[in-house]
């Protein structure tokens, strides 16, 4: 066989296999739905993968009334955050209300699981772990310094982060996770002295 038959059944050769990855790595992608928040904020619309969007999920879909606190009642003027789990099976979401909803969506079921109730404060951002286990979001509470908090969606734990010395007057932000099971990269702000530094945590459960 020639040289150049030679170079040619290799090139085929390298094309064929690259085609067979490809499409092996395509079949291998998985489906995940989107969410997102209405222009109004009054619901959410989650779009399965390359299907038409199932009917809204409304305010008129949440708990009336708080299963932490019995004897709460919700009265959510609008949603306020919503984010979408890294293996497409929950969304994280709040409301804006006197009492913040914060809760998990469960996308196969659409069963809400209410997570925490925040009086007069609200929930600044969502973070998922890359395993979809844990949630961890940074609030801004009555008291007006900011906080993490966390929730594991296989236990159904709430999670805290421990408290620093008992020092209040520190607005403490989520900043990456750690290398470790419930480990946490925290930016704790002094307000009093404006000085900053870097914690990694361990989140503990809580009440």
């Amino acid at each position: 066989m020639s040289g150049d038959r030679q170079r040619n059944w290799f090139t085929l050769g390298i094309l064929a296999i690259s085609g067979v990855l490809l499409a092996c790595a395509t079949q291998s992608i998985p489906s995940y739905p989107t969410v997102q928040l209405t222009p109004d904020k009054q619901a959410l619309l989650v779009t399965p993968h390359n299907q038409s969007a199932l009917s809204p999920f409304t305010l008129g879909n949440l708990p009336a009334e708080s299963t932490i606190a019995p004897g709460l009642f919700f009265r959510p003027q609008r949603f306020a955050l919503v984010l979408l789990s890294p293996d497409g099976r929950h969304a994280a979401f709040s409301t804006e209300d006197h009492h913040t909803l914060v809760g998990v969506l469960d996308l196969h079921t659409m069963a809400v699981r209410e997570i925490d109730v925040i009086t007069e404060g609200e929930v600044v951002a969502f973070h998922w772990s890359g395993d979809s286990r844990l949630l961890a979001y940074d609030c801004l509470p009555a008291s007006g310094y900011r906080r993490v908090k966390a929730y594991d969606t296989q236990t159904g734990e709430s999670l805290v982060v421990p408290r620093n010395d008992g020092q209040t007057v520190l607005h403490i932000t989520f900043e990456a996770w750690g290398s470790q099971p419930r480990d946490v990269v925290l930016s704790v702000l002094n307000v009093r002295t404006n000085e900053r530094r870097t914690n990694i945590v361990a989140l503990m459960p809580g009440k």
